[in-house]
């Protein structure tokens, strides 16, 4: 295998971090919310949560490289837990290319992460994986990161498909 680097995130970069970063969103999503949602629906919100995120201080863009191609990227910030309040380091995005899977990049990418956070004082670094993401999940586990919490969502129904209608005259 040809020789893997991995280096910080310039602007140059800027263009690559936004359209892999879409791409995973859009494949981490349910099914049923790629079905529900409009591609350019997600990439506006994606927009301006990186807007939020990517202004706190701490942030670190790494790219993976192998003969100066771009392979794949890890997203790096700070994030405050929400039931301890303490600071941790966390993986905000972590993808490798699909030309380049299978080939330890990943790994590679999840170590610099976690010795740039130990180098930045953090006791803890985490991220968050769509539950069926299952390979990136088996390769979390081989690297001794731990299930803690479990996101879930339950879609409502509308107020106009099940929700009875009002008695415009409750109690006659």
């Amino acid at each position: 295998m040809s020789e893997v680097r991995i280096r910080q995130g310039t602007d140059a970069d800027e263009a690559f971090f936004r359209d892999l970063e879409m791409q995973t969103t859009w494949e981490n999503l349910p099914p049923e919310d790629c079905e529900r949602l409009e591609r350019e629906q997600v990439w506006l919100a994606l927009e301006e949560t990186h807007a939020i995120l990517r202004a706190r201080p701490g942030n670190a863009i790494f790219i993976a490289e192998v003969d100066g191609a771009r392979a794949g990227l890890l997203w790096f910030g700070p994030n405050r837990n929400l039931v301890t309040g303490e600071e941790e380091g966390w993986i905000y995005n972590v993808t490798v290319v699909p030309a380049y899977r299978r080939r330890g990049i990943g790994r590679m990418l999840m170590q610099h992460a976690e010795n740039h956070a130990s180098e930045q004082g953090y006791a803890v670094i985490g991220l968050m994986v769509a539950v069926h993401n299952s390979v990136a999940r088996e390769l979390y586990h081989r690297l001794d990161y731990r299930d803690s919490n479990i996101l879930m969502r339950k879609r409502l129904p509308a107020l106009s498909e099940e929700a009875p209608a009002a008695d415009p005259m409750p109690g006659l």
